[in-house]
C-alpha cells in the first residue's frame, strides 16, 4: 500500500476570525454545538467532499488537507502536522462539505486538541444539522413521522439546555448524552422531522426542561424523584403505550458463575429480594443473600452489576427440570441459579420512545405525544433566555443517562 500523503496548499497565511466563538449567539442565529466525537492516542481524518482547510486555534490558515492523515498526540502536541501545535481546526471548503473521522462521516468543522498524550476530537455544527443525525441515531428512521418529530423536539431541547457559548464541549455523542452517528444516520425522514419542527423546544415556566428519554418502560413511566434525587414538575409517572416494544417483558437466567462475578462480597446470590420500590414497582433497594453473607444495593447498582435492561425486575429460583435434557443440564451444573423477570429498557423517566411509536401509530400528533410524557410543558420556538440558570442536568444523578433503542 502506498504511503499516505498530506497535501498542504502553501498559500499566504490568512488571518480570519476564530472558529470557536466566545460570546453568546446573536439573536436569530442558529446555535453552534460542540460535540465530543472521540478521544484516543491517534485519530484518522479523511476529506470527504474536497479539501479541508487546516487552521490554527486563532483561525490562521495553515494549508489544505487533500488526503487522509493519521494524527497522534505527543503529550500536549499533535504529531503529523506541518508544525507542532496543541490545537487545530479542520473545516470543509464548502457549506455542504464533510469529513471522515475514523469510520464515520460528519458535517461541520472539527477541532483536534492534544492533552496529556490523548487526542480529543470535537465536531462543531449547527443544532439543526446535528439533530437530523441524532433523530436517526436514537430512533428507527422508518417509524411514523410524528414519532420522529417528537424525538426531534426532545433532542433539540436536551441539547440546547446543555449548550453554553463559552464552553469547549457541550455534550458527547453516546448514550451518556444523545447518540450522534454523523451523516450516515441522516435520512429524508429524519431531515423532514427536524425541518418541520425547526427551533421548537419544550419549556416549563419559560425555562428549557430536562427532556430525558428512554426506550421502553413496560407500561408505566416513573416519577423523577423516585429514581433520582429531585422531583421535577414535568417528569411525572404516566401510562406508557409501549406494548409493541420487544423488551416490554423480558426474562434473563443467571448461572452461579455469573452471580459470583456480580456479587463477590457474598460469593454469589441465592436470592435477591426487594427492600423498597417505587410507586410503579421499580426496585429502589434490594437485599442480596449469598453463601458468604448479605449485601444491600440500590436498584441502579443492581442493574449495573447484572447488566439488566431496567430496575423494573423481580427474581425467582429456576423451575424444576421437566425434560431429560433439562435434567442432564442440571446434573452438569448448567441449570440457572436465579431467573430475572423484568419489564422495559432504561431508567423509565420522561419520554418513552416505544410509547411514542405506539401513540404515533394511532394518529396522535407530535405535540400531544410530548404533552403526554412531559407534564405541564409548552412547545414553543427557542429563545436564548429560555434556559435554566444551571446548564447541567437538574436531576444530578450518576444514573442520569439518556437511553436509546
Amino acid at each position: 500500500m502506498a504511503p499516505l500523503r498530506h497535501t498542504f496548499a502553501l498559500a499566504a497565511l490568512l488571518v480570519v476570525p476564530p472558529l470557536l466563538g466566545a460570546g453568546p449567539a446573536m439573536a436569530g442565529r442558529e446555535p453552534q454545538l460542540r460535540v465530543l466525537l472521540a478521544e484516543d492516542d491517534a485519530l484518522r481524518v479523511v476529506p470527504a467532499d474536497g479539501p479541508l482547510l487546516l487552521r490554527s486555534a486563532s483561525g490562521e490558515l495553515l494549508g489544505r488537507v487533500e488526503q487522509g492523515m493519521t494524527l497522534r498526540a505527543d503529550d500536549d502536541r499533535i504529531v503529523g502536522l506541518p508544525q507542532p501545535l496543541a490545537e487545530v481546526w479542520l473545516e470543509p471548503q464548502g457549506p455542504e462539505g464533510s469529513f471522515w473521522l475514523q469510520q464515520r462521516r460528519y458535517a461541520g468543522s472539527l477541532r483536534l486538541r492534544a492533552r496529556g498524550g490523548r487526542l480529543q476530537a470535537v465536531n462543531r455544527l449547527g443544532v439543526e444539522r446535528y439533530l437530523a443525525s441524532v433523530v436517526g441515531s436514537e430512533m428507527p428512521a422508518r417509524w411514523p413521522l410524528e414519532a420522529l418529530r417528537v424525538q426531534a423536539v426532545a433532542a433539540r431541547t436536551y441539547a440546547l439546555r446543555l449548550w453554553r457559548p463559552e464552553a469547549d464541549v457541550d455534550l458527547g455523542s453516546t448514550v451518556s448524552h444523545q447518540v450522534y452517528r454523523g451523516l450516515e444516520a441522516e435520512t429524508e425522514s429524519t431531515r423532514a422531522a427536524v425541518a418541520t419542527t425547526r427551533s421548537l423546544v419544550l419549556t416549563h415556566r419559560g425555562q428549557l426542561i430536562d427532556s430525558v428519554f428512554f426506550s421502553s418502560s413496560g407500561g408505566m413511566t416513573e416519577n423523577s424523584g423516585e429514581v433520582w434525587p429531585r422531583q421535577l414538575p414535568y417528569l411525572r409517572s404516566v401510562v406508557d403505550y409501549d406494548q409493541d416494544s420487544p423488551v416490554y417483558r423480558w426474562t434473563v437466567a443467571f448461572d452461579e458463575g455469573q452471580l459470583q462475578s456480580a456479587f463477590p462480597e457474598t460469593g454469589g446470590a441465592s436470592s435477591i429480594e426487594p427492600i423498597s420500590q417505587t410507586s410503579t414497582g421499580r426496585l429502589r433497594q434490594v437485599l442480596v443473600r449469598g453463601p458468604g453473607g448479605e449485601l444491600n444495593l440500590s436498584g441502579g447498582q443492581l442493574r449495573q452489576r447484572l447488566g439488566l435492561r431496567s430496575s423494573f425486575v423481580r427474581f425467582r429460583p429456576p423451575e424444576d427440570p421437566d425434560t431429560v435434557l433439562e435434567r442432564l443440564g442440571s446434573w452438569l451444573g448448567l441449570r440457572p441459579a436465579l431467573v430475572a423477570e423484568g419489564r422495559g429498557y432504561g431508567h423509565g423517566v420522561g419520554l418513552s420512545q416505544w410509547g411514542t411509536y405506539g401513540m404515533a401509530l394511532k394518529g396522535v400528533s407530535f405535540d400531544r405525544i410530548l404533552a403526554h410524557y412531559y407534564s405541564n410543558v409548552d412547545v414553543q420556538p427557542y429563545r436564548p433566555l429560555a434556559r435554566s440558570e444551571e446548564h447541567t442536568s437538574e436531576l444530578q444523578s450518576p444514573d442520569h443517562l439518556v437511553c436509546r433503542l
